[in-house]
This record gives structure tokens, C-alpha cells and sequence, in this order.
């Protein structure tokens, strides 16, 4: 008898929860209706939306994708929708990645009305009709979301860290199939086999392996094997390794022994709502300066030790990613724009960022020429020579200011002083000796901060390598600050793992002494 009556008791109270559902959808008597469209084409366009009411609550159609992470709440469209909503005022704001415009409203709802609202986003810049592509490196959304997303942020290509490892635990496995690589439309792409392993506080730190074509095992734990074995497997395959953020424990020894592909500069604690500045708990190197504990440090830090690592004669092309899935950011709000002189493909394009012809941004586009040659490429003289240098920064908003540099050094800067979008300079250098030029933009600090940066074009004069033996030390100063932190660490759990990750950082600590020795005294002096 107890069983039937509460049998009973649990169909009524699924009829009361249906009922009342169906009484709430009749009070929200308004109907909002939305078409979003691209203003050049007038054709409807896949766009990401935030709707919001009064109380900040988003408000998301029926089996649309939506994302709510932290400060971070939206859902994207394929271009239309439509959903009953209470009477009452709502913020509308319709964003399409970089490139765009964004549209915002306030919508008014009275009861019983259908309000057809229409939306016209605007392109400032066209980057892939320049031929630039675009990617965000470091993604962990959904799989089966990834063609919506793609589309609503304008970006052609995106590896899925579908297989994640957190510490020693799978908190993700890569999907059972033979597809490794995914075709949205022509120009939109993203794989699915891709493998994040982050072993973050007292483990080496955190790589991604990049367009694999297999799934690649992690058979570990926290503190073995050393992430170069991983690196190696990438590699093996064909695919590639980005160091998304160059500031982990282990990145100076997997740079010095060929692990490293990509070097993360635009990285995850850059989002849309604020700069995450504390990062020692992480077990990320020291902040060697004060002013790396800043909003307008930050990217400053991550640029200092990128360049120590050039002045070291390592070609590493930038990077950047958002986590989205993980941080307050949406697919795409870190991105690496890379230049194809031939049709767009996955492949292509990881071949391009691999030559280093690229730039990476959170929102200005950044270009650079010396001598006519763009980043990635070598410039060669027998002795002393004059660069000619040009760089432009464009942004949908107000720029702060674009600055070239000489091997760190900050040669040029120029700011803008009537809330420009675009800055553009040139001048004449005289290359003593062999080095890299690059160029960084930022716009003003606001509630975040927004950059970008190229990578080099570099400069080979006569015989002279480049190092800057001050660099090389700091890299020798890194190396044995691991080693010393790891001959005590009491996690391992077996002598012999200990010895293997304290011989692959003795391994790349040669690398560095050798390079510090090479060098002839005048190369230090800069």
C-alpha cells in the first residue's frame, strides 16, 4: 500500500511541476524575436548573443549553445531565434569575434507583445580577405558544440583538448574515431584528438599537443615522466607542442632540448573580465619584477622571458589561447592569426604558424615589415646593415600605443594622442649584429587588458650568433632553481622517477652553458 501512495504522491508531483511550467511559460506573455545579420551581405550570421534582464540572469532560447562560466554568460546563434521571455527591460549585446562591431541594445517588453528585433554587425577589418587565419590554440569546449562555435566567433580553426589530463587524473578522454580533423565549412576547421597534460603547483607545468592524429596515453602521475616524453610522442606523429603559457616550471628545459613549437603569449589569465595576476600558487616561475604583479605587467612578464628566449637563438613563433570551457572567456577571445600564401587547410595553416608568419592578439591586429619581409622570415648581410622597419596596429577601439623592438629592447614606441584606432611607424636601424625585430600594441588598460604581439623577423649579420650571454645565465639560474626544488620534493614516488626529471633539466642545462660560453664579450653589451 506505502509503494502505491507514493507512486501516487510521484505522478502528482510531476503533473504539478509540468502544470506550473506551463503556467509560467503563459506568464511570459512577451515574445522576443531576433535576426542578426551581416550588415555587407544583409545575409542572416551565426553571432554570439548576451541577454540579460534586469537581474543579470541570461536568458537563452531553447537548444541553443550556451556558456556560463564565472562573470562570462552567452549563448550563440546561427543568425535567428526567438523565445518568450516576462515583460520587462533587457540588455541585448551581439558580439561576432574581432573582426566585428558589437551591437547592443535595451529592449522593452510589454505584455502580450512580439517585438522583432534586428541586428546589423558590421566588419571593421577582413583579415582572411588579407590572407590571415585565425585559431585559438588552447580550447575546451564541447565537441559536438565546436561547428556552432566556430561559426558564432568568425574562427576557422580550433584544436579540441578533448583528451585532459589535471594532476594524474583523465578529467577528459579523446573520442573513438578515425577523424582526427573536422571540416565546418571550407574555411572553418577544428580536430578532436587533441591532449592537454597539466600537472600544475609542484608537477613540471602544462603542455598542449597539438594536431595529433592519434590519441597519445599518459601513463604517470604527477611527477613522472617529465612532460618531454609527451612532447616526443606529439612529435612523432607529426603533431606540435605549444608552451600556452612560456612561464611554467619545466619551459626553459623542454625550449633548450626541441620540445617547444609555439610560445603562449596571449594566455588564459588575459580574459574579457579582468586580468588574473596571481599565478605563484600555480607554480608558474617567480615574478622577477614588481611590475609583473600588475594588469599592465602581465603580458609584459610572459614578453620578457619569450625574448630572453630568442637572445638564446630558439625560434619560437607566439601563441595564445583562451580555455574557454575552463575561464570566464568565450572560443576565440585569444587568438593567433597566422598568414597563408597558399589555400587554407588545418594543415596549412599549423604549417604557417610553425614558420613563425604570424601574430597573436586578445583584439588589435598588428602587422610588421623589415625590408618588405614579414615575421618568419630571415634577413642575411655580411656585415652591419640598415633595417627598414614598418608596423601598423589597427583596433575597433581606441589604440594606447605600437612599439618595435631590437632584441628585447623597446627601439621605437609611439602613442596615440587623439584616441586613434590605427598607429603606424617606420624608421631605420642599423643591425650591428645578428638579433630579431618584433612589434607589440596595446589599447588602454581597462577592466582587462588588451594586446597583441608578432613574432620575429630575424636578422643574421656575418658569422655572429646573437646570443646575449645574460640571458643564457638567467636560463642557467632557472634550470637549477627546478633542480634544487625537485632533489628535495617528496612526491615522487620512486627514486628512479626523481632521477629522470632531475637528468632532463642537467640535460638542458648544458644547452644553456654551452650557449653562455660561445658567446664573444661584445655580444653582451646591448
Amino acid at each position: 500500500m506505502k509503494t502505491v501512495n507514493a507512486l501516487i504522491v510521484s505522478i502528482f508531483l510531476s503533473w504539478s511541476t509540468a502544470h506550473l511550467s506551463l503556467l509560467a511559460q503563459t506568464a511570459a506573455s512577451a515574445e522576443l524575436e531576433v535576426e542578426v545579420h551581416d550588415k555587407a551581405t544583409n545575409r542572416m550570421t551565426p553571432s554570439r548573443v548576451y541577454l540579460l534582464d534586469d537581474q543579470g540572469t541570461l536568458q537563452v532560447p531553447e537548444g541553443a549553445v550556451s556558456y556560463e562560466k564565472y562573470q562570462e554568460h552567452h549563448f550563440v546563434t546561427r543568425g535567428h531565434f526567438r523565445l518568450a521571455l516576462s515583460p520587462g527591460r533587457y540588455r541585448l549585446r551581439v558580439e561576432r569575434g574581432p573582426e566585428y562591431r558589437m551591437w547592443s541594445n535595451t529592449v522593452e517588453l510589454a505584455a502580450h507583445q512580439h517585438k522583432l528585433q534586428r541586428v546589423e554587425l558590421e566588419r571593421w577589418i577582413d583579415m582572411n580577405g588579407q590572407g590571415w587565419w585565425s585559431a585559438d590554440l588552447h580550447n575546451h569546449r564541447r565537441i559536438e558544440e565546436m561547428p556552432d562555435l566556430l561559426l558564432a566567433e568568425d574562427l576557422n580553426l580550433a584544436p579540441t583538448l578533448s583528451d585532459w589530463i589535471w594532476e594524474e587524473k583523465a578529467i577528459s578522454r579523446p573520442p573513438q574515431t578515425e577523424e582526427a580533423v573536422r571540416q565546418v565549412t571550407p574555411h572553418h576547421v577544428y580536430s578532436v584528438l587533441d591532449k592537454e597534460v597539466e600537472r600544475l603547483r609542484h608537477g613540471p607545468g602544462a603542455v598542449d599537443l597539438l594536431a595529433l592524429q592519434t590519441p597519445i596515453p599518459f601513463d604517470g602521475n604527477w611527477l613522472f615522466p617529465p612532460s618531454d616524453r609527451f612532447c616526443q610522442l606529439a612529435h612523432d606523429q607529426g603533431g606540435y607542442v605549444d608552451a600556452e603559457k612560456i612561464l611554467w616550471r619545466d619551459v626553459a628545459a623542454l625550449v633548450a632540448l626541441g620540445h617547444v613549437d609555439f610560445a603562449g603569449i596571449v594566455h588564459n589569465h588575459f580574459n574579457r573580465h579582468g586580468v588574473e595576476v596571481d599565478t605563484e600558487g600555480w607554480g608558474m616561475i617567480p615574478k622577477y619584477r614588481p611590475e609583473f604583479n600588475t594588469k599592465a605587467g602581465m603580458p609584459l612578464w610572459a614578453m620578457d622571458v619569450y625574448y630572453k628566449f630568442l637572445n638564446c637563438g630558439f625560434r619560437l613563433p607566439v601563441s595564445a589561447g583562451s580555455a574557454s570551457g575552463v575561464k570566464a572567456a568565450p572560443l576565440g577571445y585569444n587568438r593567433v592569426y597566422a598568414k597563408l600564401d597558399t589555400s587554407f587547410s588545418y594543415a596549412n595553416w599549423f604549417a604557417a604558424l610553425k614558420a613563425g608568419r604570424n601574430f597573436a592578439t586578445n583584439g588589435p591586429m598588428l602587422f610588421l615589415k623589415v625590408n618588405s619581409r614579414e615575421p618568419g622570415d630571415t634577413l642575411r648581410f655580411p656585415r652591419a646593415a640598415t633595417l627598414r622597419i614598418e608596423a601598423e596596429a589597427l583596433s575597433d577601439v581606441p589604440l594606447d600605443r605600437l612599439e618595435v623592438l631590437f632584441k628585447g629592447q623597446v627601439v621605437k614606441s609611439i602613442r596615440s594622442h587623439d584616441d586613434g584606432k590605427r598607429l603606424k611607424l617606420r624608421l631605420r636601424l642599423t643591425a650591428q649584429e645578428s638579433g630579431w625585430v618584433a612589434a607589440r600594441c596595446f589599447e588602454p588598460i581597462g577592466t582587462t587588458i588588451r594586446f597583441a604581439h608578432t613574432s620575429p623577423v630575424y636578422v643574421q649579420v656575418g658569422q655572429d650568433k646573437g646570443v646575449v650571454a645574460d640571458d643564457a645565465r638567467f636560463f642557467l639560474d632557472w634550470i637549477d632553481r627546478e633542480m634544487n626544488f625537485y632533489r628535495t620534493e617528496e612526491r615522487f614516488r620512486k627514486p628512479e622517477h626523481r632521477t629522470a626529471m632531475l637528468e632532463f633539466f642537467a640535460s638542458a642545462r648544458n644547452v644553456y652553458e654551452e650557449l653562455a660560453r660561445s658567446v664573444p664579450e661584445r655580444t653582451e653589451a646591448r
